[in-house]
């Protein structure tokens, strides 16, 4: 559910209230259970978190059919208990752990609080969809530093031709206002209300776990600004979140698909590689996406040169390594083009080299997409390493057609091992 990472923010006096959201589910679900990061040597408090299935995403904030609001636990502190879903009974409130000492890099270190696997129940589906739906409120006091996840996607919210039903609403309400206890004042809601009266940039839900009825496959996806998404529409049209979308039509209410997206603008590989190992603690995925190439990495004042790409690939062999130590399947991409004016001669010949190199490791068994033959310009036979005008805006970052085609490629990679 993360997309980008996290940051702490301050709530002042009047700045605790309700946090929503409202996520879509591609298949039946029988059990919910949360995920509450702090990046923060501090804790932070939960008051009190529910949930309800809905029959249809309404206005993102009035559930529709028959559900019932259910309350989380924390009884056994996320531990799976033998039968799964915890006795109900436990306390309501929790403390979201601090940060301790990490040996990962500091931009990496996050501390995980889980709730208990609350049994809800999904609904019929969503017809505009086939998404089931769940709408979720927290209780956030005032006066305390909490961990919120990147992502108001405000025009993101409600466009069904891009969004292929993933569609989530993110939000709260300010001024200590307690919406929580008694559920049916939401009723006066707009969605409006909610964006208008935003609890915090991001989500306070990073992690929402479900328990389907069909085995599920979980992928995660890191690196710099084009995995990200930028220049894509929010931010958020990325190849990765493509990719899960095309699965997800292709084998709706018969194996759900889903997908954490860690990439973000201006990382260089010790921070989003190190990223990517924390979460997969929490994530568990089946299959990771790993990039070929990032500018941002530099060995002086050159940014991208060969001693540069040279520790970029013992990082990335390193990855591949614990991947494959997890039993995640890793998927790399070979280097994304860039702009002109930055791929100098200094950037090219190891831009070149490494893309060699990820070929050459295909062919000795690992699983490659070639992202160069679908976004990049080729000079006498050879990629130069820019942009086809058709698939960047800005010529630095794929645009929604480059993300789409790379997704459709990804989608393919991943069919080969169902």
């Amino acid at each position: 559910m993360v997309s980008g990472w996290f940051e702490q923010l301050e709530l002042p006096s009047e700045g605790g209230g309700t946090a929503c959201m409202t996520i879509g589910c591609p298949t039946d679900f029988v059990a919910v259970r949360l995920g509450f990061p702090n990046v923060s040597r501090r804790s932070w408090k939960i008051t009190r978190a529910i949930a309800r299935a809905s029959e249809g995403f309404s206005d993102y904030v009035t559930p529709l059919g028959d559900g019932m609001w259910a309350p989380f636990t924390f009884l056994h502190e996320g531990v799976d208990s033998p039968n799964i879903v915890a006795p109900g009974g436990g306390p309501t409130e929790i403390e979201v752990r601090p940060l301790y000492d990490t040996p990962l890099t500091a931009a990496a270190g996050v501390s995980w609080t889980w709730t208990d696997w609350t049994p809800i129940r999904s609904l019929a589906a969503d017809p505009a969809t086939g998404m089931r739906v769940l709408m979720l409120r927290a209780l956030i006091p005032s006066r305390q530093t909490v961990t919120c996840a990147n992502g108001q996607l405000r025009s993101f919210t409600g466009n069904r031709d891009l969004n292929r039903g993933h569609d989530v609403l993110i939000g709260g309400l300010k001024f200590d206002l307690d919406h929580v206890i008694g559920p049916d004042v939401d009723k006066a809601l707009t969605t409006q209300t909610w964006i208008d009266n935003q609890l915090a940039p991001g989500t306070l839900f990073p992690m929402v776990q479900f328990l389907t009825q069909r085995p599920g496959i979980a992928g995660i996806a890191t690196g710099d600004s084009h995995t990200q998404g930028t220049a894509t529409t929010e931010q958020f049209f990325s190849f990765s979140l493509c990719a899960t979308g095309s699965l997800n039509d292709a084998y709706r209410n018969d194996l759900p698909f889903s997908m954490c997206n860690c990439g973000m603008g201006g990382l260089t590989s010790s921070e989003f590689f190190a990223r990517f190992e924390t979460l997969i603690r929490a994530i568990q995925p089946s299959y990771a996406v790993l990039p070929g190439w990032t500018y941002n990495d530099a060995n002086g004042s050159d940014r991208a040169d060969q001693t540069a790409m040279n520790l970029f690939l013992a990082r990335l062999i390193g990855t591949i390594e614990t991947c494959e130590a997890s039993g995640i399947l890793p998927i790399v991409l070979t280097p994304f083009p860039r702009n002109a004016d930055t791929m100098t001669d200094v950037q090219l010949g190891p831009w070149q080299w490494l893309r060699s190199e990820i070929l050459r490791m295909g062919q000795q068994g690992l699983t490659v997409i070639d992202a160069n033959s679908i976004l990049a310009n080729r000079r006498a036979g050879t990629f130069d390493g820019t942009y086809l005008p058709e698939m960047s805006d800005d010529e630095a970052h794929p645009n929604d057609a480059g993300h789409l085609k790379v997704g459709l490629a990804l989608a393919d990679a991943v069919r080969l091992f169902l």
